[in-house]
C-alpha cells in the first residue's frame, strides 16, 4: 500500500509541473517522421525570412546612406536595423509564452502577414521616420512574433538531443538562403525597376514562401498542461542559463556589427574595388554561412552544441581581428568566407542548447523567448555603438577601433559561455 501511495504521489507531482524531458535511459527514435520534416521545413523558412532579411540589412544600409537618407549618420541609420533584429527576437519573451499555451498557428499566420505588410509600406517611405516604423517596427515585430514560436515547435518535436542538433543546424541554414536571395535581388533589381518596386519584389518572395510554412497548419500542437507564465522566474537563478544568455549579449553586440558595415568598410579599404562587388561580398559571406550552419549541427551531434559555439566564438575573435589587416580584394574575399562560416556556427545551435538548460520541455518557449531577448540587446545596440566609434561619413583612418570593439566583444562571449558548457558536460557524465 505504501508503495503504491508512493508512486500515485510521484505521478501527481510529475503532472503538475508539466512533460518532463525523456529520461537519459529512455530510447528515442533518431528517425524523423512526416510532421517532424513538416516542422523542420516550416522552421527553416521562417529563418530566411526573419534572420535572412536582418543579414540583408548591410545592402539597405550603404543604399541609406549613400541615397535614401543621405546626411544621416551611420550610428542613426543602423537604428533601424539593430531595432528591427530587436524587435523579430525580444518579441519572443510574450510569442514564446503564447506557444506553450498552444497558440502557433495564430502566431505564424499574424506575423507573417505583419512582415510582408512592413515590406510594402517600406516600398513607399522616403523619410526617416518612415524607414524606421516601416522596418523596425512593423517587420521587426511581425518576425518576432513568429520567429520564436518557431524554434520552439522544432525543438518540441525533435525529442532526441542528436537529431534535434542536426535538424538546428539545417534549419539555421535558412537564413542563409535569405541571407544570399535578398541582397542579390536588391542588387540586381535596384538599377532595372528601383527602390520601391525592388522592395515589393522582396515582400512578394517573403509571402510566397510564407506559404509553405503555412504546411505546419495541417498539424495540431499540443498545449501543455498547465499554464505556463511569460517570464520562467527560476531562471534568473540558474546559473548555467545566466552565463548562457550574457554571452549571447556579448557575442551578438559583435556578430552584427560586419554585417551591416562591410560594404562601406570594404568600400574605404580598398578603393579600388567596385560598388557592387562591395553589396555581393554579402551574398558569399551567407553562402560561406550556411556551409558552416549544416556543419555545426554534425559537430554538435558529436561534442555538444555548446563546446561547438565555444570553439566557434574564439575562433570568431580571431578572425574580427584579423580584418584589421584586410586590404585586397582577395584577401576580403577569404575573409569573408572564413567568417561566414564560423559566424554561422553562433546562430545556428541555440535552439539545441536551450533545451539543454531548461528544467522541462514545457518551459521551453518560455526560456527560449528569454534568451533571444537577450540576443536582441546585442544586437540593437552593438551596431549603432560601432557607428558611433567610427563615423563612416569622415572616411577617416581610425576605421580599425570598429574592428578592435567587434572582436573583444566576441571574446568575452567565449568566455562566459564556459560554464553552461561544463555545466552540460558534468551532468551528462553523471547520468551514463
Amino acid at each position: 500500500m505504501s508503495s503504491d501511495s508512493e508512486k500515485t504521489t510521484t505521478s501527481l507531482e510529475s503532472s503538475a509541473k508539466g512533460p518532463a524531458p525523456p529520461s537519459p535511459t529512455e530510447p528515442i527514435s533518431q528517425k524523423l517522421n512526416r510532421k517532424q520534416w513538416v516542422q523542420i521545413v516550416s522552421t527553416l523558412v521562417v529563418f530566411t525570412n526573419t534572420w535572412g532579411l536582418l543579414l540583408t540589412f548591410g545592402v539597405f544600409q550603404a543604399y541609406y546612406e549613400q541615397i535614401l537618407l543621405k546626411g544621416q549618420s551611420s550610428s542613426k541609420i543602423s537604428w533601424i536595423s539593430t531595432t528591427c533584429a530587436f524587435f523579430v527576437l525580444a518579441t519572443g519573451v510574450v510569442t514564446g509564452p503564447l506557444f506553450d499555451h498552444g497558440y502557433y498557428r495564430p502566431l505564424l499566420v499574424v506575423g507573417s502577414l505583419l512582415e510582408v505588410v512592413g515590406l510594402m509600406v517600406l516600398s513607399l517611405s522616403t523619410e526617416y521616420y518612415q524607414v524606421f516604423l516601416s522596418q523596425a517596427l512593423c517587420i521587426g515585430v511581425g518576425g518576432g512574433i513568429i520567429f520564436t514560436p518557431s524554434v520552439a515547435a522544432a525543438s518540441a518535436a525533435i525529442p532526441n538531443p542528436k537529431t534535434r542538433a542536426r535538424a538546428m543546424g539545417l534549419i539555421a541554414s535558412g537564413s542563409s538562403i535569405g541571407g544570399i536571395i535578398y541582397p542579390l535581388s536588391f542588387r540586381y533589381l535596384l538599377p532595372q525597376i528601383g527602390y520601391a518596386w525592388t522592395v515589393r519584389t522582396i515582400g512578394f518572395i517573403v509571402f510566397g514562401l510564407y506559404l509553405i510554412s503555412y504546411l505546419s497548419l495541417t498539424y495540431q500542437s499540443k498545449t501543455p498542461a498547465a499554464a505556463r507564465r511569460f517570464i520562467d522566474v527560476s531562471a534568473f537563478t540558474d546559473l548555467p542559463f545566466i552565463s548562457l544568455a550574457v554571452a549571447s549579449v556579448f557575442s551578438a553586440t559583435a556578430y552584427y556589427v560586419p554585417f551591416i558595415y562591410l560594404p562601406l568598410l570594404t568600400a574605404i579599404r580598398i578603393p579600388s574595388i567596385s560598388q557592387d562587388f562591395t553589396l555581393d561580398l554579402l551574398a558569399i559571406l551567407n553562402g560561406a554561412s550556411a556551409v558552416g550552419r549544416i556543419l555545426a549541427g554534425i559537430c554538435a551531434a558529436i561534442i555538444g552544441p555548446t563546446e561547438t559555439v565555444c570553439i566557434c566564438l574564439v575562433l570568431g575573435s580571431i578572425i574580427l581581428f584579423s580584418w584589421i589587416a584586410v586590404d585586397t580584394v582577395a584577401g576580403i574575399v577569404v575573409w569573408v568566407i572564413f567568417w561566414g562560416a564560423v559566424s554561422g556556427v553562433i546562430v545556428a545551435l541555440p535552439g539545441a542548447i536551450v533545451p539543454l538548460l531548461c528544467p522541462s520541455l514545457a518551459v521551453i518557449g518560455t526560456r527560449s523567448g528569454m534568451y533571444w531577448v537577450s540576443v536582441g540587446l546585442g544586437l540593437l545596440i552593438g551596431s549603432p555603438i560601432a557607428g558611433a566609434i567610427y563615423d563612416f561619413r569622415t572616411q577617416g583612418p581610425d576605421w580599425w577601433h570598429l574592428q578592435v570593439f567587434a572582436g573583444f566583444f566576441m571574446l568575452g562571449a567565449a568566455a562566459f559561455i564556459l560554464h553552461p558548457a561544463i555545466h552540460i558536460r558534468r551532468r551528462s557524465a553523471k547520468t551514463t
